[in-house]
C-alpha cells in the first residue's frame, strides 16, 4: 500500500509539468520556422516552376502541410512522424546523424543544419503527441527560404529532379 501511494505521489507531482510542456510548445511558432529552413525546399507541395515544369518533393516527402508530416512515409513505407515516439519518428533521426551520413537530413550545404536545442524542441514536441494546433499547412512554403544570404527561387534548386 506504501509503495501505491508513493506512486500516485510521483505521478501527481510529475503529471502537471509534462502537460504544461506539451502546451506550451507550439508549433507554429516554434517548431514549423526551423522545419521550413531546413526542409521544406525540397519537402514541398509539387509546384509548376518558372518554365512551366512540375517540381516534386524528393522521396514524395511533403513537410509544408499537417497532412503531409502525418503521412509521409520513408523507404521502408513506416511514418516519418510517430505521435508520442520521438525514437521512432525517422523526421527527428535523420537530422541526429552525423553530417557526414548519406542519411544526415539536411544535406550539408543544401540548407540550415537543426541546432542541438531545435532538436530537443522536435522531440518533446513529439513526445507530448506532436500537436499542430491550429496549423494545417504553409499557404507559401516555398517564399522567403534563404541560406547564405542567398535566396532560392522556385525552379533553381538542384536539389528537386
Amino acid at each position: 500500500m506504501h509503495k501505491i501511494k508513493l506512486l500516485l505521489a510521483i505521478l501527481t507531482l510529475t503529471a502537471p509539468s509534462v502537460i504544461l510542456q506539451a502546451e506550451d510548445i507550439d508549433f507554429a511558432t516554434q517548431i514549423y520556422p526551423f522545419v521550413k529552413s531546413g526542409c521544406v525546399s525540397c519537402h514541398s507541395p509539387p509546384y509548376a516552376d518558372e518554365r512551366g515544369r512540375t517540381r516534386r518533393p524528393k522521396a514524395d516527402i511533403i513537410l509544408a502541410t499537417k497532412e503531409g508530416i502525418l503521412n509521409s512515409v520513408d523507404e521502408n513505407d513506416e511514418k516519418i512522424l510517430v505521435p508520442g515516439e520521438p525514437d521512432k519518428s525517422r523526421m527527428l533521426q535523420v537530422t541526429k546523424l552525423p553530417i557526414y551520413d548519406d542519411m544526415h537530413f539536411p544535406p550539408e550545404g543544401k540548407a540550415p543544419q537543426w541546432t542541438d536545442a531545435e532538436k530537443e524542441l522536435f522531440s518533446k514536441w513529439i513526445a507530448s503527441g506532436a500537436d499542430f494546433g491550429d496549423w494545417t499547412e504553409d499557404p507559401t512554403p516555398r517564399e522567403g527560404l534563404e541560406w547564405d544570404g542567398i535566396e532560392k527561387k522556385a525552379g533553381t534548386l538542384e536539389t528537386f529532379e
